[in-house]
């Protein structure tokens, strides 16, 4: 498990283990001391609560990634429901699977990501950390 983890349950061992590969997120954000490593809900809490379901958290209900990816899905799904909807589609595939984005799924996220930040030049201003992604080629095929 990556140092930089935020918890040391078992089901953030196991989602460390699956969805970050040489401290590094889907998103192609680098995790460190300051970008720890975060448990995201696929489902939200208050959905679940909506639905009855247990609101724990679990790896089928789970993605690691670290805080700033975190934070930046939550944006697209604030200002871009239509790419956030792409993205999360992603997710699903990859999280059903239990695995890492391939290669071309990775590029479509950075796509997706690209397209948020081009749609966001005039109307909000996306913080320089969230802009800083490791280049898309860091994973040997």
């Amino acid at each position: 498990m990556s140092k930089y983890c935020l918890s040391k349950s078992r089901v953030m061992k196991t989602l460390c283990g699956i969805y970050i590969i040489n401290n590094i997120d889907i998103f192609n954000f680098k995790a460190s001391r300051k970008n720890q490593i975060t448990y995201h809900h696929i489902i939200e809490v208050i959905d679940l609560e909506a639905l009855g379901f247990p609101t724990k958290k679990t790896v089928e209900n789970g993605l690691a990634i670290t805080r700033n990816g975190h934070i930046y899905l939550h944006l697209i799904e604030d200002y871009a429901p239509d790419i956030f909807y792409h993205l999360n589609k992603i997710i699903l595939l990859i999280t059903k699977e239990r695995r890492l984005p391939t290669l071309e799924e990775r590029s479509l996220i950075q796509i997706f990501l690209e397209a948020f930040e081009y749609r966001m030049q005039e109307y909000y201003k996306i913080e320089p950390v969230l802009l800083k992604r490791e280049p898309n080629n860091f994973i040997k095929k």
